[in-house]
């Protein structure tokens, strides 16, 4: 006798059930294992619509069926991502559903299977100084770990789609954080006679957390809007500090690049009596309301490659896909190359970004930013390395002469900068020396790998 005829229904939902309980299965897999016919299966799987989701993989014609899983605070796990155009227009992005075994169904015209959280929701969810600040003062009201390191991939979403606001790129998680994004918009920026006051006492603020540890020295820093600046990201550091000293070598970085032609985030240097700060434009935001997508190269390169190796390589994968033109290749080359001529060693895939554009396809890859002498940064514990000269390697950027022509140009003109000019910000004659010196090292070393004459 076939094993339907005598299930009853409800022990039929909990086999079902259990059979989903660490990930989606197909309909075959499904009638091997329950031992009931199709009719049996399909009838039963309409009983149980709010709980369980069908859905196909491209290439496949055998559907797969997946049990929603339980979310904190009660979520429900269908839930609907928004996307803020350029224009600052909203549109739908894509239907979620979360599911048992930890996988994440996106609907958009088709459906797709992630075994974990998209690329651009890991992207999105607190990360760094920043999201240990959000994880602290959430876990206040809400039941979040406090720290970040205790955070798994439903506190992410749970995050995301009731406390999200502000976030990289142009993605809104969810109805709450999407009227919480409508009321941001009416809140107009602060004027510029009050900006300073507010950077000091946000970096007042700031100073005092310490809530989880800042893994090679991470920069703090906070998020502003105002009438003179946009959007923008503002780093600080005590005035006396390493960090306080490299904030401006920050800003020279990026403008040398800049003008050889290297897209790089604006910069400004203001100083107060306590403290440097360094305000980055969003370049991920047009004008007050406008968005542009991004990700950054780790979530890219997890998505499609695996294998978080050097710059180079990646913009070369990028390139072979069809993800980035070989300007855009060449453009992180030079950065790379850039940055072994300034004692650049924080080169890790989140500190370079793609863009997104409306249509939801890559549109190149994003200003240069994070690019300092971080050979030189406090390692922690008020730790600060010796001003010893920069040792530059080829790494595999290899011999690529019209690559090495404009990074040593953005390098000498780096160096010159620091020995010589004059910032609000002021530069110790330590490094000025230590510049000398480095100007040297990186001409010498970029000689062999110039253009012949």
């Amino acid at each position: 006798m076939n094993a339907s005829l005598r299930l009853e229904p409800n022990e039929l939902h909990r086999r079902i059930e259990r059979a989903l309980k660490y990930g989606p299965r197909t309909s075959q897999q499904l009638l091997d294992e329950l031992d009931v016919s199709q009719p049996t299966l399909s009838r039963t799987i309409r009983d149980l619509s709010s709980k369980v989701t069908m859905f196909r993989v491209k290439g496949r014609r055998t559907p797969y069926y997946g049990l929603l899983r339980t979310l904190p605070f009660g979520m429900n796990a269908r839930q609907r991502i928004f996307r803020i155009l350029s224009s600052g227009n909203i549109v739908q992005f894509a239907d979620m559903e979360f599911l048992e075994g930890g996988g994440t169904l996106e609907r958009t015209d088709t459906a797709y299977f992630y075994e974990g959280l998209p690329p651009y929701m890991t992207f999105a969810a607190p990360s760094g100084f920043l999201g240990r600040q959000r994880a602290h003062a959430v876990s206040r009201e809400h039941a979040f770990p406090p720290s970040l390191k205790d955070w798994n991939d439903d506190h992410r979403v749970a995050y995301l789609f009731t406390q999200g606001l502000n976030l990289p790129g142009n993605l809104v998680f969810g109805d709450i954080p999407l009227q919480r994004e409508l009321d941001l918009l009416k809140s107009p920026g602060d004027e510029k006679k009050e900006k300073i006051d507010y950077y000091t006492g946000m970096a007042r603020q700031l100073k005092h957390t310490s809530y989880g540890s800042s893994a090679g020295g991470e920069q703090p820093k906070f998020l502003w809007f105002g009438q003179d600046t946009g959007h923008v990201i503002v780093k600080f550091a005590r005035i006396g500090s390493r960090m306080a000293e490299l904030l401006p070598l920050e800003h020279l970085a990026l403008r040398s690049l800049a003008n050889i032609g290297v897209p790089t985030a604006k910069t400004e240097i203001l100083v107060s009596e306590e403290f440097v700060f360094l305000e980055v434009g969003r370049f991920d935001r047009i004008g007050e309301k406008g968005r542009v997508g991004m990700l950054s190269a780790g979530a890219v390169d997890d998505e499609f490659f695996g294998m978080r190796d050097t710059w180079p390589e990646f913009a070369a994968r990028c390139v072979a896909a069809g993800y980035l033109s070989k300007q855009d290749a060449e453009h992180v080359n030079v950065m790379a190359a850039f940055s072994e001529l300034i004692g650049n060693t924080d080169r890790h895939f989140e500190n370079i970004s793609m863009l997104i554009g409306d249509d939801g396809e890559y549109q190149g890859i994003a200003p240069a930013y994070d690019i300092l002498p971080m050979r030189y940064a406090s390692i922690g514990g008020g730790i600060d390395p010796e001003l010893v000269p920069i040792e530059p390697k080829v790494c595999t950027i290899g011999a690529a002469p019209a690559v090495w022509a404009l990074a040593a140009r953005a390098a000498d003109e780096f160096w010159s900068a620091v020995a010589n000019q004059e910032l609000d910000a002021p530069i110790p004659d330590s490094i000025r020396e230590l510049a000398q010196r480095n100007r040297q090292v990186a001409c010498e070393f970029a000689a062999p790998l110039l253009p012949a004459k």
